[in-house]
């Protein structure tokens, strides 16, 4: 029987050694400055070789991270590393583009492809996709009924993130931090505004995931890997969530399941926002709204003269923090006092008094350990042979030049009112999602979601089979709508030309975290451009009960719902207005224009007028942003 792999994160050289003696089966690291954790310490195509040379002779598989949206500039430096890592005889890749997978794979046979959670495969539908892929790493949002489903149909490996940061927007797809500040999350440089504070309060940030507990299930489930995140984690997290996971699934294969309860215990003093169970186990709250920091582990409440009757052990030169009603206070235990006398240690439900500041009610949280544990080296695993590969060139497809096919103007809307008045302002199509409860009256073409399950996507197919054109937002479903023109949204991701070849016969709304020239340097420019609309910063399956965020700086987010997902808009909406022109006039001329605000009609008479040669006031360009029409990512 294949036993199920253990996955660890290397966030550096001084990473690699702890996962790979604490029993990792595997290990993902960054390879260059393609991954996803551009403030990890990636290794360089020189350091490689002895990374995977020692990873293979401890009997444990190397996995490069090249898991980032890639420019058309950047194409030719992209697979040259790749190329360099192949020789170095790297087991294999994570990836971000579905469509260079077959490419991937034709050029390295033996080269394994793995899908990146950013890849956003949320049903079965996209397996006529995944051609040259071996495995996908399942989003961190699907229940344990949609999990067995998904391995069960889909044909390939299956990765289930078991430990770490949970990811507030669906899939890690987000355009939260890239919008707010430039720094792309989809590019490796997320600035993490989820841990910011929103209306007073934490509202995003999400706990830490913890599945150490499921691990009869998740195997039951038929998955391949379980993996751990935290590339930005240090050695000694990587150390104590590997051997968490190693020794959880040992004794489940043993037939006597357990759960590592000291190692635990080590592992949350490291690093934890308070554990949860995620959307996999039906966890009732993941979000930890009073603080996005580390907790560590609890200690108790403070009572009357700063006593405390112990949760955990405690021992003088410990780090503990106050959490009070004004903040997180840290301090350094230097004296404890038991029955009226000093004592150095404490243990677990002994009465004690703290010399420390702090008020009664204050909780206490213990945050480092005089006593660190000194753990034995998992018994090592049998040798890997390193394949001897020689450095080949992959040959980028060669991408013919292709016209826009026509001028036109895009609108989806969220109203039946909007999509009436869009279509008499001159639209030519007007967008509006199948699920809603008016679709059928509202005389316009389907636009069908981004998260689908299988059987949603079942009855969105069923829906479009009469209509002249679908807006798409989940890629899964290109190949299962052959009749309709296909609009694909932009949350597809269409980075460059490959993407562009690969959804052939589709009009993608382009990636909006291309600027103006790097979208005039396409061969193909047969896409559209979001021109106006406020764009989807965050999808999420949590049931945001606000209609609004107001950050520190005083930025409104609108709160919407969407079909099953709740979604955060930008603060403001993006108006390109008279620059749309240029765009024109170098050869793009498809306009999608996303009416979340109304006054469907008033705006797509605006662009119309602009197209006929009558440009608008600057005073109609105030409340907008261009985005990154200017500046991209």
């Amino acid at each position: 029987m294949k036993k199920v792999e253990v996955l660890s994160p290397v966030g550096g050289h001084k990473s690699l050694k702890p996962a790979v003696e604490n029993g990792a089966d595997a290990v993902y690291f960054g390879v260059g400055r393609f991954n996803a954790r551009q403030r990890a310490e990636s290794f360089t195509v020189k350091q490689l070789r002895d990374a995977v040379a020692y990873a293979h002779d401890n009997g444990v598989r190397a996995y490069g991270a090249f898991n980032i949206l890639i420019k058309n500039s950047e194409l030719r430096e992209f697979f040259h590393t790749i190329s360099d890592a192949y020789a170095s005889g790297i087991d294999g890749i994570i990836i971000q583009h579905i469509s260079f997978a077959r490419i991937l794979k034709d050029a390295f046979p033996d080269l394994r492809i793995h899908m990146s959670t950013q890849a956003g495969i949320t049903n079965t539908y996209f397996s006529t996709l995944l051609s040259g892929a071996d495995r996908v790493t399942i989003p961190r949002e699907f229940s344990l009924a949609e999990l067995k489903y998904f391995v069960k149909k889909i044909g390939l490996e299956t990765e289930v993130f078991v430990h770490g940061a949970l990811c507030f927007s669906y899939s890690g797809q987000c355009l939260f931090s890239s919008l707010l500040g430039g720094r792309s999350g989809n590019r490796g440089v997320c600035a993490q505004p989820c841990r910011k504070r929103y209306n007073n309060s934490y509202l995003l940030s999400t706990k830490e995931l913890c599945l150490a507990g499921r691990i009869p299930e998740i195997i039951t489930a038929g998955v391949t890997s379980l993996k751990i995140e935290g590339r930005l984690r240090s050695p000694q997290y990587t150390a104590l969530a590997t051997r968490v996971y190693r020794l959880s699934v040992d004794s489940y294969y043993a037939g006597n399941f357990r759960l590592p309860e000291q190692e635990l215990k080590e592992l949350a003093l490291v690093f934890n926002r308070g554990f949860t169970e995620g959307y996999m186990f039906g966890a009732r709250e993941i979000i930890a709204s009073d603080s996005p920091k580390n907790r560590g582990l609890f200690l108790g409440l403070i009572e009357e003269d700063t006593m405390i009757t112990l949760r955990e052990d405690l021992a003088v030169s410990d780090g503990i923090s106050i959490w009070t009603k004004n903040g997180i206070d840290g301090a350094v235990i230097k004296r404890l006092e038991k029955d009226g006398g000093s004592v150095a240690s404490a243990c677990t439900g002994e009465r004690i008094k703290l010399f420390i500041r702090a008020d009664t009610g204050d909780r206490i949280y213990k945050t480092s350990s005089r006593n660190k544990t000194q753990y034995a080296p998992v018994k090592p695993k049998p040798k890997i042979d390193t394949p001897i590969r020689s450095k080949q060139q992959l040959q980028i497809p060669q991408i013919e030049k292709t016209e826009s096919d026509g001028l036109e103007i895009l609108a989806k809307v969220y109203s039946k009112e909007d999509a009436i008045g869009a279509s008499r302002a001159g639209a030519d199509y007007v967008f509006y999602s199948v699920f809603a409860h008016d679709f059928q009256d509202a005389d316009a073409l389907p636009y069908i979601p981004r998260i689908l399950s299988d059987s949603n996507a079942k009855y969105a197919i069923s829906m479009v089979k009469d209509s002249e054109a679908v807006l798409l937002g989940n890629g899964g479903l290109l190949s299962a709508l052959s009749k309709p023109k296909i609009y694909l949204d932009y949350s597809a991701n269409v980075f460059n030309d490959i993407d562009m070849a690969f959804v052939k016969g589709a009009v993608p709304i382009i990636s909006l975290e291309l600027n103006c020239d790097e979208l005039q340097e396409f061969k193909n420019k047969n896409f559209a451009v979001l021109v106006h609309g406020r764009p989807v910063l965050m999808t999420t399956k949590y049931p945001l009960k606000v209609r609004s965020l107001k950050d520190e700086r005083g930025f409104t987010f609108p709160v919407r719902k969407e079909f099953n997902y709740t979604q955060i808009l930008n603060s403001l909406p993006i108006g390109i207005f008279n620059d749309i022109t240029m765009l024109r006039d170098s050869g793009i001329n498809k306009f999608f224009l996303d009416l979340t605000d109304g006054k469907a009609e008033k705006i797509i008479r605006l662009y119309r007028y602009i197209l006929d040669g009558k440009p608008v006031k600057k005073s109609v360009l105030r409340k907008h942003t261009r985005g990154h029409f200017n500046r991209g990512v």
